[in-house]
């Protein structure tokens, strides 16, 4: 009876060290791709919901074809179909077309480099080593005063900066990123994130970010960005040259919510704008003092807005 008794724990053991094994390598299961470079081992985005603080509702719902390649995704508004964008793949490429748009995605090695839209509109994009996006090129032939780019810093899988350029302008708006550890399983489809702004005209990329080099599990919990411009101008009314200082500091910050299998559930977003605006005239007398309130006036408004994030996933 002990002999049995003993190879009873040890079957035992064997079946438990098989079946943590097995728990530990679905935890830390490494994405599987296949041809057109489409995970395929980990749940699909099938709906993102939207909600402001004045009750809209916008959602974005997301249907695939038998390989999990992205077909359509379908904007309403307030319960009212807004468009539908349908998306053809091929040999490297990938077709977008909605009623009154269309753009082809260039593809090599399961990464986009090019979007090419209607006219002479066209983005290029760049990586990394490590295959993550770190460059966007926004290019119009027709208006190049609108060109720019758009540039991403990243340490160990965490965006960590995020730079947007107007190419005939020496002023950039930087956002800087803060973690505290939080992950997910899958990834986090930030649709509020002005780094995603060159990435959503048809929004493949919330279903594929694979494919641009911005899968990751990492959830920031602060974006930050600080702008300022100043200048001088001659004030005809007072005669005067008055110096001009505007600073906008945005804030964006993030509340998650993950379901059981560790996907985003959920996401409360909260975002805050503090401008402040300064002007002072010269010293008419040049005593040092400028006695005209009105003429030294510091103004600062505060914004703020919430918006709620839902996800489906299957």
């Amino acid at each position: 009876m002990k002999t049995f008794r003993l190879i009873g724990i040890a079957l035992l053991a064997i079946v438990l060290c098989v079946n943590f094994a097995s728990c530990s390598s679905d935890d830390d299961e490494e994405p599987i791709k296949n041809d057109d470079g489409v995970i395929t081992n980990q749940k699909r985005l099938m709906e993102i919901k939207e909600t402001n603080a004045e009750g809209s509702i916008e959602i974005y719902t997301f249907s695939y074809d038998s390989k999990g390649r992205l077909i359509s995704v379908t904007d309403s508004w307030n319960g009212k179909d807004y468009y539908t964008t349908r998306f053809t793949w091929g040999n490297n490429t990938i077709i977008a077309t909605s009623d009154d748009d269309a753009n082809t995605y260039t593809l090599t090695d399961n990464l986009v480099r090019k979007q090419q839209g209607d006219g002479e509109y066209s983005k290029v994009f760049t990586y990394n080593s490590s295959n993550q996006l770190i460059k966007v090129d926004e290019m119009d032939e027709r208006h190049s005063s609108d060109d720019c780019s758009y540039t991403y810093t990243w340490d160990n899988g965490k965006m960590t900066k995020h730079i947007y350029k107007e190419n005939n302008s020496e002023k950039s708006y930087v956002y800087e990123y803060t973690y505290n550890g939080k992950t997910c399983k899958g990834w986090f489809p930030n649709i509020e994130d002005e780094s995603w702004t060159p990435l959503d005209d048809d929004y493949i990329f919330f279903a594929h970010p694979e494919l641009i080099g911005m899968r990751t599990n990492q959830l920031p919990e602060q974006i930050f960005n600080k702008y300022t411009d100043k200048s001088e101008y001659y004030d005809e009314y007072y005669k005067e040259t008055c110096k001009y200082e505007y600073t906008d500091e945005e804030t964006t910050k993030f509340d998650y919510t993950l379901n059981k299998d560790g996907y985003l559930e959920s996401c409360t977003v909260t975002y805050t704008s503090v401008e402040t605006t300064k002007r002072s005239f010269t010293d008419k007398n040049g005593d040092g003092v400028i006695t005209d309130d009105e003429r030294n006036v510091t103004e600062t408004r505060t914004r703020t807005d919430i918006v709620i994030y839902t996800f489906k996933w299957e």
